[in-house]
């Protein structure tokens, strides 16, 4: 079952802030690549521990009842709660998030997609999640986060693509996710928060090696892995 975690943290205040079908093609063959991607997940995910090294509540103008509504969301992420209880929660943070201006609270609207969309996830409601991560990005494409913010949204919309039998479209947001987990770690929040950015990279080149593999990609899934042994 798919009930293991995506948490993210929290940065420092003072800061900003080919497909390859082959034989896959088949419904029998997708089937198998899940069965490939579900055996491995959870000690895969708990392996990566994901952090995203973002402010919980970093805009000012953010109430105090959104905030309650965000934490009660997280608590139950982080702890796995009832699937059905933590979506309700989490989807009460996705609505209010939906309230606030295109161009503002850029940070705090991602934030609220990705807690959602790991709900959505916990909750096997995949093409709800895949949803759900559309939206995150697409507050990231506007250009206002940071590195490990971004590579949030990649990567839990990566998760829920590959469950949702997009094994292309999960490697292609996974790759981006390890890009920009890769830029956080040699950026300025790097040097002090090293040991989260790293743990988060090799969880992501974890999974990314395991939907690799379901495609039939086992040489890209070594190099992945590779990469994910020396962090």
């Amino acid at each position: 079952m798919f009930l293991c975690n995506w948490d993210e943290g929290r940065r420092s205040q003072r800061g900003p802030e080919n497909r390859d079908d082959g034989a896959y093609n088949s419904q029998v063959k997708i089937q198998f690549a899940f069965i490939i991607l579900s055996a491995a997940l959870c000690p895969l995910i708990q392996a990566q521990s994901v952090t995203v090294t973002a402010d919980a509540w970093p805009d000012e103008s953010i109430s105090r009842t959104y905030m309650a509504l965000d934490a009660d969301c997280r608590d139950l992420v982080s702890k796995h709660g009832d699937p059905k209880q933590t979506v309700a929660a989490c989807k009460k943070v996705a609505d209010e998030a939906d309230k606030f201006a295109p161009q503002s609270h850029y940070i705090t609207r991602r934030g609220a997609y990705v807690f959602y969309t790991t709900a959505l996830i916990q909750a096997k409601k995949y093409q709800d999640a895949v949803t759900s991560g559309d939206k995150a990005v697409s507050v990231v494409l506007l250009g206002h986060d940071d590195s490990s913010g971004s590579s949030a949204a990649y990567g839990v919309r990566g998760q829920a693509k590959a469950f949702a039998g997009d094994l292309v479209g999960a490697d292609v947001d996974l790759e981006k996710a390890e890009t920009f987990e890769r830029n956080a770690l040699i950026g300025p929040a790097g040097q002090d928060l090293k040991v989260p950015y790293s743990r988060t990279l090799k969880g992501l080149l974890a999974f990314h090696a395991q939907v690799l593999a379901a495609m039939g990609k086992r040489d890209a899934a070594g190099i992945k892995l590779e990469e994910a042994n020396k962090l």
